[in-house]
């Protein structure tokens, strides 16, 4: 996406999730807003343009995929719900915004002729007798700068740096001047023209916005069971490997016989889930040693249940 001169500021840098889309256009749309609304995602951006109130343009880019109106607006929700992201609104005059329009939408008069190639003298007065609505794009590999035009005269100049238009044109010379420097030259409707199109009456954004909440929430709730599953998957593998440690410690104390004293003492309380419960824990360690009683010395006894308590305790809260 192109660098786009900043206006007036209405909003700078606030969270995107914040934000419910329809209300936030619905408002711009009565208070007659002329500007744009930049969104800046991790991996992509969007710019919705607005005229008089109307919104007159769409645009959502990723890498070098690119899409537009009522595409771009599906994705803007996407993006928005799915959390992180920033949202800029800058005010505009409605000139300006034609030729930002241009520049994102217009038709493609020049694309990357080197300006040392072109009759800029020629160009120029070409534009002015065509009376242009649009933009004329001067770059190098690391410098650009932009030229608005309305009715083939120049409105002002932009370049990387700068906040808003300028009406000195010495920079946007200074760019023309260097090495590889080339040039596009975008057109567009006038002003008025691009007033006739309004997505906010072409397309129902209140409808994709709810849409979009109900399939996001949807996988939401799919990767939240699906977490859960592994968690108890893991869980499970967790307490049947601890099964079988406390059994081997059994063993080691009471011989074979000490397998079989666990298993009946778990089931007793329900299962090796029991091992989840300190209530239950206790319950098991206590008819454990109750049961052994007569199998070994109360020392081993004691040693034995102390080792079965350290190894739940590690396990569980581990």
């Amino acid at each position: 996406m192109f660098l786009l001169p900043k206006g007036t500021p209405l909003y700078e840098n606030i969270a995107a999730a914040k934000i419910k889309l329809p209300e936030m256009l619905d408002k711009l749309k009565s208070g007659g807003f002329t500007g744009y609304l930049n969104f800046l995602f991790p991996s992509s951006n969007g710019i919705l343009f607005y005229e008089g109130g109307k919104l007159i343009s769409a645009l959502h880019e990723r890498e070098k995929s690119r899409l537009s109106g009522f595409e771009a607006i599906a994705e803007l929700c996407n993006q928005i719900l799915s959390g992180g992201g920033s949202l800029s609104v800058y005010r505009l005059s409605k000139d300006l915004v034609m030729g930002l329009h241009a520049l994102l939408h217009g038709e493609v008069l020049y694309k990357g002729q080197e300006l040392k190639l072109i009759d800029i003298k020629g160009l120029l007065e070409k534009m002015k007798v065509c009376q242009l609505n649009g933009c004329l794009r001067i770059y190098t590999e690391d410098r650009s700068a932009l030229i608005f035009y309305k009715e083939g005269a120049p409105l002002g100049f932009f370049h990387d740096g700068s906040n808003d238009i300028e009406t000195s044109a010495s920079e946007s010379q200074k760019i023309a001047g260097l090495p590889g420097a080339k040039i596009d030259v975008l057109s567009t409707k006038s002003a008025d023209e691009l007033m006739l199109y309004d997505l906010l009456e072409m397309v129902n954004i209140g409808k994709i916005w709810e849409s979009n909440k109900i399939r996001h929430a949807a996988q939401m709730e799919q990767l939240t069971r699906e977490a859960q599953e592994r968690d108890s998957k893991q869980q499970d593998e967790i307490l049947r490997e601890l099964e079988d440690d406390l059994k081997e410690v059994a063993v080691a104390y009471m011989g074979k016989v000490g397998r079989t004293l666990v298993d009946k003492e778990l089931n007793e309380q329900g299962g090796r889930n029991a091992l989840l419960d300190a209530d239950k824990v206790a319950k098991f360690l206590a008819g454990v040693e109750k049961s052994s009683k007569l199998l070994t010395s109360l020392s081993k006894l004691k040693e034995m249940s102390d080792l079965m308590k350290n190894e739940i305790l590690a396990r569980v809260n581990g």
